[in-house]
């Protein structure tokens, strides 16, 4: 038996926020959820996603939409064409975590080899706001700082359509 160092553990990943589904019919998706699954789904309208994919820039034109019940919320994105980032999947995308601090938990999850793939920039900055990391399994967990997270959920539960 391998001893276990416990503070190589020490890393906080934060809360669940949201589980990630890529879908290709938002309003149909949110329907289907509503029926199926009895969640409530808010669909917000479009917006840009300044972002960067595997260290090249990207303005990603998005629209998703979450779960009134939660958290952990189900979130739905609706499929970009010819995008790498947003198509469709057998079923989930990413878990979505709420972190105090994004860079720093994003480079901790670098360190133990979860790569950056994906995060949101501004100003020439990159990870902010979001940051997606995919593991050697290939699970993509998605940290979002508490600001991305209110503003993600005040536009949707103030300003969406629920289905």
């Amino acid at each position: 038996m391998i001893p276990i160092d416990p503070n190589a553990f020490a890393f906080d990943l934060g809360r669940l926020h949201h589980v990630g589904v890529v879908v290709a019919d938002i309003q149909g998706a949110a329907a289907h959820f509503a029926e199926l699954y009895g969640l409530d789904i808010a669909v917000g309208d479009e917006s840009e996603y300044r972002c960067r994919v595997d260290g090249a820039e990207q303005v990603t034109v998005q629209r998703l939409g979450l779960s009134v019940q939660g958290p952990p919320h189900i979130e739905l994105l609706r499929a970009v064409p010819g995008s790498s980032v947003w198509t469709v999947g057998p079923a989930l995308h990413h878990l979505g975590f709420v972190v105090d601090d994004v860079p720093t938990a994003s480079r901790e999850l670098a360190r133990r080899g979860a790569r950056l793939w994906m995060g949101g920039e501004r100003d020439g900055d990159c990870p902010v706001g979001t940051a997606y990391h995919r593991d050697a399994f290939g699970l993509t967990i998605e940290l979002l700082d508490a600001a991305t997270e209110h503003r993600i959920t005040t536009r949707l539960f103030d300003e969406a359509v629920t289905v």
